[in-house]
């Protein structure tokens, strides 16, 4: 069964102006509490390019359903002579215009109180932290709201952006940061609590949305031999590191040493060690008063258990689904559910992290879900967010 998609250009304003359908290529990477990310080419000097060079973002529809929305973040213009005398008057030209999602397409961070400004003159904020408790969907909305939406301070507010009061949903819980991303904190908020949060384009709205994701792996099974995969790609990494050791306080003998271990059952065998120096952390309080201390088997837990989880072994299969009647993305299964997935090597369980659109003159539109760990962040790039959490734990403190 083939969707009709839809691709609507919106303004600075947020109106829509116009729609796209001639498309060369279009590549849109919808994901679960991560940032997503599309891109669209159309031939240079026609509406479509006109469209793109003075629209904002882009909103996109399957069967009538916004899936995904966000800015223009870049924009492209290659232009060739060897085909002069088209309807481009220098020679054949492509616009690529690429873009963010509207969940991730403005950056804060938590402000220990959200009703008071920081200014050149310096100020100092009434309270150290802001704690809320209640429902995952309730927390993560006022957060959300008091530092980026209707709740925040009038020039942090990011425009458009509309948060509709919460109906109490997801298991209790709590948050209390300051300084730290907005986005890293409630995207863990949300895996943590086993829930998912997104922001869509409604109307000229930008609306925040709660959503519960579900256990299909005894309901939903994919595979080519079942009739509803056309293709796979099956992709296993192995574990950065299995074996931790740190080293606490002191120095030479009196270092205070722990070691942390976890092995990956996809590589049983493997170890691999890894020293993380940690003399910051004092065996014992400087004095009675030494508020900041902890206890350096507490401390380094934490870190292991923080780099033991960006470390490990990932196993990731990307699908291109054949739509049936009996199993529809969108109504039947979608962004983070977990469902089975049937390969050569036995079934993997997990979570669908990322769908990828795509539609091309030769090849029609695709849909391919994306199961198993994320594939978009190189290591580097978890190295430099790690280090900014580390940071960020230290600014905070």
């Amino acid at each position: 069964m083939r969707e009709e998609w839809a691709i609507r250009v919106r303004n600075h304003d947020r109106d829509f102006t116009g729609e796209i359908d001639d498309e060369h290529d279009l590549e849109i990477h919808a994901r679960h509490l991560a940032a997503g990310s599309w891109k669209i080419a159309v031939a240079a000097g026609t509406p479509s390019a006109e469209l793109l060079d003075t629209g904002e973002g882009i909103s996109f529809e399957v069967d009538g359903r916004v899936v995904f929305s966000g800015p223009i973040t870049h924009i492209t213009d290659e232009t060739g002579t060897q085909d002069a005398g088209t309807t481009n008057p220098t020679g054949a030209g492509t616009i690529t215009a690429t873009g963010a999602c509207d969940t991730t397409g403005f950056r804060r961070v938590i402000y220990p109180s959200h009703l008071a400004p920081i200014t050149p003159k310096g100020v100092k904020h009434p309270t150290d932290r802001e704690t809320i408790r209640g429902p995952a969907e309730t927390v993560i909305s006022t957060v959300l709201s008091r530092h980026a939406g209707p709740a925040a301070l009038r020039t942090r507010r990011h425009p458009g952006l509309t948060v509709p009061v919460s109906q109490g949903r997801g298991p209790r819980l709590a948050s209390a940061e300051r300084f730290t991303d907005l986005h890293e904190h409630l995207f863990a908020v949300a895996n943590g609590a086993g829930v998912g949060w997104r922001i869509l384009q409604h109307a000229t709205e930008l609306v925040f949305e709660y959503y519960e994701p579900r256990d299909l792996t005894s309901d939903v099974a994919f595979g080519v031999e079942l009739g509803n995969v056309s293709s796979y790609t099956y992709e296993l990494t192995p574990p950065e590191v299995t074996h931790l050791v740190y080293g606490c306080g002191g120095e030479g003998k009196d270092r205070l040493l722990f070691e942390y271990s976890r092995t990956s059952p996809l590589f049983p065998n493997l170890r691999l060690e890894e020293f993380v120096d940690q003399r910051d952390l004092a065996e014992k309080p400087e004095s009675e008063d030494d508020d900041q201390w902890r206890p350096p088997d507490e401390a380094t837990r934490q870190l292991a258990d923080e780099r033991f989880a960006e470390a490990a072994g990932t196993q990731t299969v990307a699908f291109e689904l054949l739509g049936t009647e009996g199993i529809q993305w969108g109504r039947d299964v979608d962004l983070g559910d977990r469902v089975t997935f049937l390969t050569d090597r036995g079934p993997v369980q997990d979570v669908i992290r990322e769908v990828v659109y795509r539609r091309t003159p030769d090849h029609g539109q695709t849909i391919t879900p994306i199961v198993g760990d994320p594939i978009h962040i190189p290591k580097v790039y978890r190295a430099l967010r790690r280090l900014r959490q580390d940071v960020d734990r230290l600014q905070a403190a």
